[in-house]
């Protein structure tokens, strides 16, 4: 294009008025409406997208125009895209507008007005070269916060900030939901875990970008980086959201994040209860651990009792893989339900899923009667209010049995 220089971003400063930039986006933040403000009868409406084009180098660009233009412009170019942007003005930050935006490592941000600068998806041979850009976390992989500090804060009135390193448990269905203001929104819960404790907590997307993006993110192979995840506190319990200045990188190129993707395929739950702030599984009776349930802090418990409930048709009878089955367990205090992993129930009954699976309905009932209604020994873990058995065997005279 005429007139224009190509520029890279650490090379920016304000008196370049004809600019060609080339990057990747990979964060954006919703559009919105600024105020009251009209031009020749329409809305002006504003959003913004963080632009990438080394492993170091990243800016903000604000997009300003009328609603249309810039609703537009969020659908036309998505995270992942290459695109060149041809004269954009380039500003200094300031802490005013930085503070519900990511954080980038240039001085300047760009703002791209309609009509003056110019968008298009870039085609050139070095494309290549920013593909990989994506993955590279915004900020150290090997900083995040891990998920059992976050289950331990206790609640502020502030806004609390942390970088996480999680897997994918599961991508829950898209709902709607009305803000205090009355306006709806769309929101996506996202199940995670690490390596730090067998609690998952609930990551909340409401961009649409990352709403949609969240349809490819896979159960236990997923590895997601999140810059400056929002913290929050609900009734029932302790959340993160990913909000403004949030970044999400799918699986982000680090050791840290392949060494956590194994972890949890290799079934690092158990091991994980072991390591964890030095939990120890301490004897308790159903009501014992229905009354530490109520108190909302993870904890371990080794639990005596019969189990009076496992159905192994769950495993033919379910679409899809299923990854844990219901298990219920009483003793002389009352009933408790938990929930049985599929590779405790492998060691458990000595046989595979795939077995399982493969066995006349009679087979598999005379094994279901191997455990059921005997008395088990069972390490749980408990992530209120969720149960989880990490361990289960016949129990043996040599079992504690609490009275209480």
């Amino acid at each position: 294009m005429a007139g224009v220089q190509k520029v890279c971003l650490n090379n920016l400063n304000i008196n370049i008025k004809n600019a060609l930039i080339v990057g990747i986006i990979i964060a954006k933040n919703s559009p919105r409406t600024i105020g009251s403000k009209k031009k020749n009868g329409e809305t002006r409406g504003v959003m913004s997208f963080t632009l990438r084009d080394s492993d170091i180098d990243t800016i903000n660009v604000d997009v300003w125009g009328s609603e249309y233009f810039v609703r537009t412009f969020y659908e036309r170019f998505l995270v992942g895209d290459v695109v060149e942007i041809s004269s954009p003005k380039i500003c200094v930050k300031n802490g005013n507008n930085e503070t519900y935006r990511p954080q980038v490592s240039s001085p300047f941000y760009l703002s791209l007005n309609e009509g003056q600068s110019e968008v298009s998806i870039f085609d050139g041979d070095t494309i290549g070269m920013y593909l990989p850009l994506l993955h590279i976390p915004t900020k150290p992989s090997a900083g995040y916060c891990g998920l059992s500090e976050i289950v331990k804060f206790q609640e502020q009135k502030g806004d609390v900030y942390v970088d996480l390193l999680v897997v994918v448990k599961s991508v829950k269905p898209v709902k709607a939901i009305k803000t205090k203001t009355g306006a709806e929104m769309s929101v996506r819960s996202i199940e995670i875990i690490d390596n730090t404790t067998p609690a998952s907590l609930i990551l909340d997307v409401f961009d649409i970008d990352t709403i949609q993006r969240a349809e490819a993110w896979r159960a236990g192979e997923s590895v997601l980086f999140v810059s400056d995840a929002r913290v929050s506190w609900r009734a029932r319990g302790v959340r993160v959201q990913a909000g403004a200045r949030s970044v999400l990188t799918h699986q982000p190129h680090a050791p840290e994040a392949e060494a956590l993707r194994l972890h949890v395929r290799n079934g690092g739950e158990a091991a994980t209860w072991a390591a964890w702030s030095g939990e120890r599984a301490c004897t308790a009776s159903v009501s014992q651990i229905q009354d530490r349930v109520k108190s909302g802090v993870p904890f371990c418990a080794a639990l005596h009792a019969l189990l009076t409930h496992v159905d192994l048709d769950e495993l033919v009878n379910t679409e899809g893989i299923l990854e844990e089955l219901r298990v219920r367990f009483a003793d002389h205090t009352g009933e408790l339900n938990a929930r049985l992993p599929v590779k405790v129930l492998e060691d458990t009954f000595g046989y595979s899923v795939e077995q399982l699976k493969a066995m006349p309905t009679e087979e598999r009932g005379a094994i279901r009667w191997m455990f059921l209604l005997e008395q088990c020994s069972a390490k749980v873990a408990v992530t209120p209010p969720r149960l989880v058995i990490l361990t289960l065997r016949k129990a043996s005279p040599a079992d504690p049995i609490p009275l209480y």
